[in-house]
């Protein structure tokens, strides 16, 4: 009897293994589908975002750490139930038409920016240009959602020159010190933060999705990592995500790269529920103080590079009704304090109406 030539049985042999990986990976899917799995690992870091946490929302970035996946209408358990568009762009809302003679606005910030817990047009963002382009003596303008929950100012730094500057831009409004301020996660802030090789990051976003993929993580995070307050070095000084002298130099980065592009920067204080209107009387909060040192830094910012500045944390601590729970969630305004933010832009672009000429039309 003649025996196989070995060159052709290795070559069964390797066809084998190419084709018992995807038979795998299927009949895990089907297993975890039918016998219901919970796959998701609860973020031990509270506040510092994992893109592969919710990986039908997000996808790691090596510079930016995270972004939202494209082209999508997803309704995650990120969102709170909420449904969420996100466009071709990577941003929430409409498709983002081609440039024209109106004048081009882009909100740049966090998950205040982005609209938590709001529908699309209740965030200020949609609601200053309903304002705008409903008063004739002000030009039509276009805004466009760039907030992206959980970005610190160094992600909006980095992401303004990547993404933002390919808009074209007219306008760019900063509001960013949130997600600044928590601690970092692994004691590292945002911008020392070392993300994989490119190759790793897209096997990664590419096997996020597959259930048996996310509880094999579940299972390697639930035995590796710690609590964010045991990663601390409890010794030594607690490292921020951006700190407050970087917080200022993000911001004085966007701002001068957007002077040098013929875009008008505009900064916004990020608001907070004032301790005496929506807290017990004589409440102490270092929250608080500390996220002033970050509004400060924006006003310092706006003085020294003579930058329009629309202060809505002063402006917020005229009203009492802008936060539906400030002692659950000091960070997240209403619908209201949305409406409250786009009349206060408003109000700035009326009496500045020549920053409405648009500079970048095609």
């Amino acid at each position: 009897m003649t025996e196989k030539h070995p060159t052709r049985r290795f070559g069964w042999k390797a066809l084998f293994l190419v084709l018992s990986i995807p038979a795998f990976i299927l009949f895990s899917e089907i297993v975890l589908t039918i016998i219901p799995v919970n796959t998701f690992f609860e973020n031990r870091f509270f506040i510092v975002n994992r893109a592969l946490d919710y990986p039908e929302v997000f996808k790691k970035d090596r510079d930016l750490l995270w972004r939202f996946r494209p082209s999508q209408e997803i309704t995650s358990r990120f969102f709170e139930g909420e449904t969420i568009r996100i466009n071709s762009f990577g941003l929430r809302g409409d498709e983002i038409p081609p440039r024209s003679d109106k004048c081009r606005i882009v909100a740049l910030g966090n998950s205040c920016t982005f609209g938590w817990g709001m529908k699309e047009d209740q965030t200020y963002a949609n609601r200053l240009e309903m304002l705008v382009n409903a008063d004739s003596t002000l030009p039509e303008i276009e805004v466009i959602n760039a907030g992206i929950p959980g970005y610190s100012s160094t992600q909006g730094s980095r992401f303004f020159y990547s993404d933002i500057l390919k808009l074209h831009p007219d306008i760019v409004m900063l509001m960013f010190g949130w997600n600044d301020q928590w601690a970092a996660s692994e004691n590292i802030s945002d911008r020392n933060q070392k993300m994989p090789a490119q190759f790793v990051i897209d096997l990664q976003n590419t096997f996020s999705r597959l259930k048996a993929y996310r509880l094999i993580r579940k299972i390697i995070l639930w035995a590796t990592e710690k609590p964010l307050e045991e990663t601390l070095h409890k010794d030594g000084p607690i490292i921020y995500r951006a700190a407050v002298g970087e917080f200022y130099q993000n911001g004085k980065l966007i701002c001068s790269t957007a002077r040098k592009e013929n875009v008008i920067p505009i900064l916004l204080t990020s608001p907070i529920p004032a301790l005496n209107t929506y807290y017990p009387p004589g409440m102490k909060s270092p929250m608080h103080d500390f996220h002033e040192k970050y509004n400060s830094q924006a006003r310092l910012l706006a003085n020294d590079l003579g930058v329009p500045l629309v202060d809505l944390a002063r402006i917020f601590d005229g009203y009492d009704d802008l936060f539906d729970n400030a002692a659950d969630d000091p960070i997240h305004f209403n619908a209201k304090g949305h409406r409250i933010a786009a009349e206060a832009i408003y109000k700035y672009l009326l009496t500045h109406p020549e920053s409405l000429t648009s500079e970048n039309s095609q």
